[in-house]
């Protein structure tokens, strides 16, 4: 940069370094960041592809909303609906923040769960990863895949049996940690902020192994309202132009989240399948145990 005279002022020829020197204060910024508010912190986020509108017009979003979502996807259950719509309206309203949790679609190919994580991701679609198909793009020794992203989705993932000794760590790491030692080929080692939320899209019946205490998955076989209907998938598709993700956008920024808790995930019968699947034989001690005792108590009660 030395060697680079940009004009004389008299006195010598200043340079390009002469500029560097005098100025650089003025580009030096305190940190990095995916979301901040901090106008000395260089931030990632810069809004999202679509625009918030001053009203949403319903009727564009109620095939998605109300026929994918909570018919298909929530499988009618309200509870899970509701918690579906504000997980995500989560992610939208504060950016870079964790939901600290993850949701896992099961169920038959070709009802619509794709369909539904499309169209999140394409609103999403800054920073989103929207077809990851291995688990090691996630684990794995090279992981640059999952920096600056707010919204993944993990599909096709295969039986816990089936996959690697510690899988599920390496996903509890993910889904909660803060921060996450990226690799990426080629380059030195970092530490990058964790912000990414993760809905897993699979049509196995045990795709992740679940402790008695989990607080992270929300586990749903959805319910296969349209399966084979083209004439549904058909329409549905051809609502979803730019309008159609306005409005789905503006939706989920205007929903009242302000009571919601990401980690107060509904029991659903799926996970309980998943939980008994993974019980230990200390687990199954423990439960025998406190049933004979309650039945103890009972017995006792009604012989008084």
């Amino acid at each position: 940069m030395h060697i680079i005279r940009l004009w004389d002022d008299g006195k010598k020829h200043i340079t390009v370094q002469d500029i560097f020197e005098k100025y650089s204060g003025q580009y030096v910024v305190e940190g990095v960041r995916f979301n901040s508010d901090n106008p000395n912190v260089f931030y990632v986020f810069q809004g999202f592809k679509y625009k918030k509108l001053e009203l949403v017009d319903a009727p564009k979003n109620d095939m998605f909303i109300n026929a994918l979502t909570y018919g298909t996807i929530a499988a009618g259950n309200q509870e899970v609906f509701e918690y579906i719509l504000n997980w995500i309206a989560f992610i939208a309203q504060i950016a870079g923040q964790k939901t600290r949790t993850a949701i896992i679609l099961q169920r038959l190919q070709r009802i619509g769960k794709n369909r539904f994580t499309d169209a999140i991701s394409e609103m999403f679609s800054r920073y989103c990863q929207p077809n990851i198909s291995t688990i090691e793009e996630f684990t794995g020794t090279f992981n640059s895949v999952i920096e600056n992203v707010m919204f993944a989705v993990l599909n096709e993932m295969m039986n816990y049996y089936e996959s690697k000794k510690g899988t599920a760590h390496a996903m509890k790491t993910i889904i909660t940690d803060k921060t996450i030692r990226i690799n990426e080929k080629n380059q030195p080692e970092r530490r990058a902020e964790n912000v990414i939320n993760t809905i897993i899209v699979t049509n196995n019946d045990y795709p992740i192994q679940l402790d008695n205490s989990d607080g992270r998955y929300l586990v749903i076989k959805c319910k296969a309202v349209h399966r084979v209907d083209h004439e549904y998938f058909n329409k549905l598709s051809k609502r979803m132009d730019k309008d159609f993700y306005d409005n789905l956008l503006t939706f989920f920024l205007n929903r009242d989240i302000s009571k919601f808790d990401p980690t107060d995930i509904p029991m659903t019968d799926a996970k309980k399948q998943l939980l008994n699947v993974n019980r230990t034989p200390v687990d199954d001690i423990i439960i025998k145990t406190i049933r004979n005792l309650k039945m103890a108590f009972q017995y006792q009660r009604q012989a008084k």
